[in-house]
């Protein structure tokens, strides 16, 4: 949004004050009526003293107040929410003895009611059994092997299956007899 004329010449007229104010230097005001080349400037006493009614209202001091006020306020206030460790055990041990006096109303209400209404005492169910189930591979094993398994082998496989089977039977007869 473009300025207008008298926007601009305010907001020139504030930036010069608030330079001026932060340099605490005499303000130069130029005069547009007589000539434009003249300048006039203020007493710089009278500066000083505008400056000093201006720091008392200056907003932004008054601002800073008010945020310091704030910090004093909630400072303040956590501080009295602080509480001694005495205070803090105290405050346990009195919800400990509550706490207690709860248990013991409890367990004195749930004796009575165990002795108005029976225990139904309830026997564990036992698994059925199952009959195990039998492995017919265990038997295809021990099983002699087919002619038709033996005619596959060649004659050094039956040799070595042979062997394998004398040196188990000459140890299981030693061992055992």
């Amino acid at each position: 949004m473009p300025l207008t004329d008298e926007q601009r010449q305010r907001k020139n007229e504030m930036a010069k004050l608030n330079r001026a104010k932060k340099k605490e230097a005499p303000i130069i005001q130029y005069e547009s009526d007589n000539d434009s080349d003249s300048v006039v400037q203020v007493d710089v006493a009278d500066d000083v003293q505008e400056a000093g009614k201006v720091e008392v209202e200056d907003p932004e001091i008054v601002r800073k107040r008010a945020i310091t006020d704030k910090r004093c306020e909630s400072l303040a206030l956590a501080r009295s929410k602080i509480k001694p460790k005495s205070q803090i055990t105290k405050e346990k041990d009195t919800e400990i003895a509550q706490m207690k006096a709860e248990n013991k109303r409890l367990r004195a209400e749930n004796a009575k009611v165990l002795a108005v209404k029976p225990q139904v005492i309830r026997q564990p169910v036992q698994p059925v059994r199952q009959r195990p189930i039998r492995r017919e591979q265990r038997q295809e094993r021990e099983r002699e092997p087919s002619i038709d398994y033996l005619a596959q082998q060649s004659y050094a496989e039956q040799l070595q299956t042979r062997l394998r089977e004398n040196m188990l039977q000459r140890m299981m007869s030693d061992t055992f007899m």
